[in-house]
């Protein structure tokens, strides 16, 4: 009997371990950080992968505020762990990638109304211009913000990098990608916009087999002063955030219901088993 008990409290003990791993329950509030990951925002009610409708997204605005979330930039995580200070305890930073002329007229506006801060990740090569790179959810008719309205947004918005032309990393070579963050700070210099040093790379790509390749990749990155790179994964971050160049953020779609949505920010996915 007391040889079953014990592997009962064995199977249970794992367990748990396994739950900690993936879902982060048992460190403390104030340890954990949830970035979430959006694109753009419709005002007709259209959604998809990477377009979230505003009604939406204004509910999921109304959940954050209501269960008392503070959202932070990535410059200010950063601050506070060179100060070694803790973070709010409900820490969300939210993130919206590429840059779309709709983080201006419908983000920008919700921030100031709720107090929210975001991060927009620009493909600083295309700066004001249409979208023109390929994928089943974007086309023709979607705009970049310009630089004046990136000027306009400071208050609420930090911009961080997001590739110079919406290059995959995981395609490209080192010299291709040395070139990309050279082109990507010639831009932020010639147009003087002030730019957090933080990468998300592009489709989620970048050297993730460990090896060679990815020591010399992730050297690249601190070569031209990176000092995080988020990679998609689905998984709440602890906090201080040990492995930089690959933070995990929480993938955001315009398809999630509510229900989709309170579980990922809870548990940093919506299938829990």
């Amino acid at each position: 009997m007391i040889y079953l008990i014990i592997i009962l409290f064995s199977i249970l003990f794992i367990f748990l371990i396994v739950l900690n791993i993936q879902f982060k329950l048992f460190y403390f509030p104030s340890k954990k950080i949830r970035i979430l990951e959006y694109h753009s925002i419709s005002i007709n009610g259209f959604e998809d992968q990477i377009t979230i409708s505003k009604e939406k997204i204004i509910e999921q605005f109304e959940y954050l505020k209501n269960n008392n979330y503070t959202t932070l930039w990535m410059s200010e995580i950063d601050e506070l762990t060179n100060k070694k200070q803790d973070l709010p305890a409900k820490t969300v930073v939210l993130t919206f990638d590429d840059g779309f002329l709709d983080n201006y007229t419908e983000l920008y506006p919700l921030l100031q109304q709720y107090n929210f801060k975001a991060v927009c990740f620009m493909v600083l090569g295309r700066i004001g211009q249409d979208v023109d790179w390929n994928g089943k959810y974007v086309n023709e008719n979607m705009k970049l913000m310009n630089k004046q309205q990136l000027l306009e947004i400071g208050s609420h918005i930090e911009l961080g990098y997001h590739t110079f032309k919406h290059d995959n990393y995981a395609n490209l070579t080192l010299d291709e990608i040395e070139k990309d963050l050279q082109l990507c700070q010639e831009i932020i210099k010639k147009e003087e916009l002030n730019v957090f040093p933080a990468l998300a790379y592009t489709f989620g790509g970048y050297y993730r087999k460990k090896g060679v390749n990815q020591k010399l990749f992730f050297d690249l990155l601190k070569k031209y002063g990176i000092k995080y790179g988020l990679r998609i994964g689905n998984r709440v971050n602890i906090f201080p955030l040990k492995n930089i160049y690959e933070i995990q953020r929480i993938d955001i779609r315009g398809t999630d219901s509510m229900k989709d949505f309170k579980k990922k920010v809870i548990f940093g996915r919506k299938k829990i088993f």
